[in-house]
Formats: C-alpha cells, structure tokens, sequence
C-alpha cells in the first residue's frame, strides 16, 4: 500500500511537471492603450531599487517582489514614497525555479512605467501581464529618455489606441519621448472610457 501511494504521488508530480512543461505559452488578450489606463490602478514610472524572492509555504509557490522608488505618479496613490509589486515566480526550497511565460523580469536600477492591476492578487500584477510594463531608456543623442515596450523595442507613436514600434525591416524611426508619452496618459484619463 505505502509503495502504491508512493508511485501514484510520482506519477502526479512527473504529470504535473511535463503539463508545467508543455504548457509554455501564456494567452493573454491583447491590451489598447486606452485599456492599459483605465484597467490600471495605479500607473507610475518607478526605478527598481529592490528585487527579493521568498518562498510561500501557505500557497507552496516562490513569489518574487520587486519595489520601485523615486515615483512619478499618474494615476493611484502607493502610499509611500516607492510601490511593491508582488509576481509570481523564484526559486523554490529544492534549488528549482519557477518562470512564467510572459512575467516580466526586472535588473536593479532600471526605470520602467508600470500599469499596475490586481497586485498581491494576481500572478503578475500588471494590466494584460507584459504588455503593463515599458522599458525607459536615455537616448544619448538626443538627449532624452524614451519609451521600449517589455522586450526593449522602441515604441514610436501611439495611433488610434495602439502603439506603434520600430519594426526590424522598415527605417529607424525616433523612439517616443518619455514625457511625450506620459502627457498621452493624462490625456487619455480626462477622454471618458469607449471614446
């Protein structure tokens, strides 16, 4: 009996981990900028300053908080002078790691605009999971920090509710400002929802 339970519990954790496995894709819909604004709860652009893992026992997962500081905020109210957010992910105590397709992944002392939803309820606390996430960067030639989407391509417009980006085949176009896209917010909070 005791090498039965034995077997069958192998055989859910050898199921559980190639379902894990197979499963690599995270469907999620697409997400307009106007969708990001509304959906959010809070909408601020942040530097991360702090990245720590821990494991919890109560829901036997690794989750990873990621806090950013030196806060320009839109849209919310954090509550303090940085904001936390809480992903699902990490190292779990047997030296394994658990990554979600699609959750985003952060490095110390980037700067980042975050659309922030569902934080400490949701795996990935951002509206549309990466799609609630831009990359900043300093533009050394012209001077200015501009905006990339999760996987650092260069946002250049946004045009009836999409952005557009540089596309790898077509010209290189000038990546939108940062302070040209943060005024796109605040216009897109006092346009009512649907317009």
């Amino acid at each position: 009996m005791r090498l039965r339970k034995k077997s069958l519990s192998l055989l859910m954790l050898i199921g559980g981990v190639l379902l894990a496995t197979c499963s690599q894709a995270t469907t999620v819909l697409e997400q307009a900028f106007p969708d990001l604004v509304y959906q959010a709860d809070a909408i601020v652009v942040g530097t991360v300053t702090g990245i720590e893992e821990r494991w919890d026992g109560a829901r036997q997962a690794p989750f990873t908080s990621v806090t950013f500081s030196n806060l320009t905020v839109l849209k919310g109210d954090p509550g303090s002078e940085s904001i936390t957010l809480e992903f699902l992910g990490g190292h779990t105590p047997d030296g394994m790691m658990l990554v979600v397709d699609g959750v985003p992944h952060f490095t110390m002392g980037e700067k980042t605009v975050l659309f922030s939803v569902g934080n400490y309820r949701d795996f990935c606390p951002l509206v549309g999971v990466w799609q609630g996430l831009l990359r900043v960067t300093f533009d050394p030639q012209r001077g200015i920090e501009t905006i990339s989407d999760n996987f650092h391509v260069p946002i250049v417009s946004v045009q009836d509710g999409k952005f557009l980006k540089q596309e790898a085949q077509a010209p290189v176009q000038e990546a939108l400002p940062l302070t040209t896209f943060l005024d796109l917010i605040q216009q897109q909070m006092r346009t009512p929802y649907g317009h």
